[in-house]
């Protein structure tokens, strides 16, 4: 009888230790991912388009089957009380694996003026013209983020997930047309 409940007891731990790797990832699989933040004010909101939670992990893509460029475009939704605000980035945006990292990473943002790069130590003013049902300004803008695949070096293979925090700063600017980022 306690034979029985031994090799029973044997089996399902087999089974679950069977489980429990069964779903490790391949080291050929390639996942690419940027993490959003968002910091928001009181007369300023930043969502997706229908309002929603800021977006979690975001997964660039090749843009053809050579892998060199990878980008992603993502629709955004920007509130606020008054028709302008500021954007930036609040550190460098850098794509790594290890030691390799993808070049040439950058930000662009739409708007009815046209697009611009959004970067470290620039701001970005940006004039909204749609007037929201509730007052204010509300209008959608497309975030474009873009980088490149790391240059190969003799046998170095490039191969791998890449992965970095993409980190925007959204701010109102005052009442008064001064676009100088808000002192925390």
């Amino acid at each position: 009888m306690k034979i029985g409940k031994l090799i029973l007891a044997l089996c399902v731990s087999g089974a679950l230790a069977g489980i429990a790797h069964a779903d490790q990832p391949s080291t050929q699989a390639v996942v690419k991912k940027i993490r959003l933040t968002a910091h928001i004010g009181d007369s300023i909101f930043v969502s997706r388009p229908d309002g929603s939670a800021w977006y979690d992990v975001v997964e660039l893509t090749a843009n053809d089957s050579t892998q060199k460029t990878f980008s992603k475009t993502l629709p955004i939704r920007v509130w606020t009380k008054t028709p302008d605000f500021i954007v930036t980035l609040a550190r460098p945006l850098r794509l790594a694996n290890g030691d390799a990292e993808m070049t040439n990473a950058k930000v662009t943002l739409t708007a009815a003026d046209g697009t611009s790069v959004v970067a470290p130590d620039t701001v970005r003013k940006v004039t909204q013209v749609r007037p929201g049902g509730d007052g204010g300004f509300d209008e959608i803008h497309n975030l474009k983020i873009s980088a490149n695949a790391p240059a190969r070096n003799g046998a170095a293979r490039a191969n791998g997930s890449y992965s970095g925090d993409l980190v925007l700063l959204f701010e109102p600017t005052a009442a008064s047309g001064d676009d100088r980022p808000i002192e925390q």
